[in-house]
């Protein structure tokens, strides 16, 4: 070994541990900053430069989605609040009607090849999507119907909690409703025609001569049949051409 092995290795380990330290430090900079911009976005109030606070988008976020919604449930939903208040002294109520709607969506951005079956007997497509869920539940508070708050004094501190109890309760009892057996059966019928629709289409116009059938995953018995799982969209479209 040279004599400038030793001396290159006791240059390199403080240069190494330097670097290391400089990096944590960076890392703990950019998580603070980081950790404070998203304080100062949901817990400070924005102001104009003359102090004024005004309505305004904080922040937003646009990104890219590939769900399919395939339904959507309406109605009018009830929801009640109480608070104890001051250990039960001060007790109040809320109770509000108003407007809800809930999304159901199949997320088609899960399909790929194994999702697909072919049978070139009887020309028939069947395609096997993610189950349906319910997404984006909204109640419109602001057309409420009623809203009544009960109490012989209610603080303002009781009604921010009657009113946030009380929308938590609305969307609990929303989502419950749009989950419902009876509800998950319409939402899954009309997702399959939805999605049948889509890849029928593509068929159609290639002049592909193919049914659609759509299976969600768990559901009906492929063992019976030779279903082929090697060809893409594409090949089975080529057939057409």
């Amino acid at each position: 070994m040279s004599a400038e092995s030793p001396r290159r290795a006791a240059w390199l380990m403080p240069a190494l541990a330097g670097a290391i330290v400089l990096a944590v430090v960076i890392a703990l900079g950019v998580g603070g900053y980081l950790a404070y911009q998203r304080y100062t976005v949901r817990y400070t109030v924005e102001r104009e430069s003359d102090g004024l606070v005004v309505s305004k988008v904080v922040d937003a976020r646009l990104a890219g989605a590939t769900d399919l919604r395939v339904s959507r449930l309406t109605g009018i939903v009830q929801a009640t609040a109480s608070d104890s208040g001051w250990g039960g002294i001060l007790p109040s109520g809320l109770v509000f009607k108003a407007p809800f709607e809930a999304d159901y969506f199949v997320d088609l951005a899960k399909l790929d090849r194994s999702h697909f079956f072919w049978n070139a007997k009887t020309k028939t497509l069947i395609v096997t999507p993610p189950d349906v869920r319910v997404d984006s539940v909204n109640v419109d508070e602001a057309r409420a119907t009623i809203d009544q708050a009960t109490g012989l004094i209610v603080t303002r501190g009781a009604m921010a909690r009657l009113r946030q109890r009380a929308s938590a309760r609305a969307g609990q009892v929303v989502r419950g409703e749009a989950a419902s057996a009876k509800n998950m059966v319409r939402a899954r019928e009309n997702a399959r025609r939805e999605i049948a629709d889509l890849y029928q289409r593509p068929l159609t116009i290639a002049g592909v001569d193919a049914n659609v059938v759509v299976q969600f995953e768990g559901e009906g018995n492929r063992n019976s049949e030779q279903w082929d799982r090697s060809r893409s969209i594409e090949e089975i479209l080529a057939e057409g051409r």
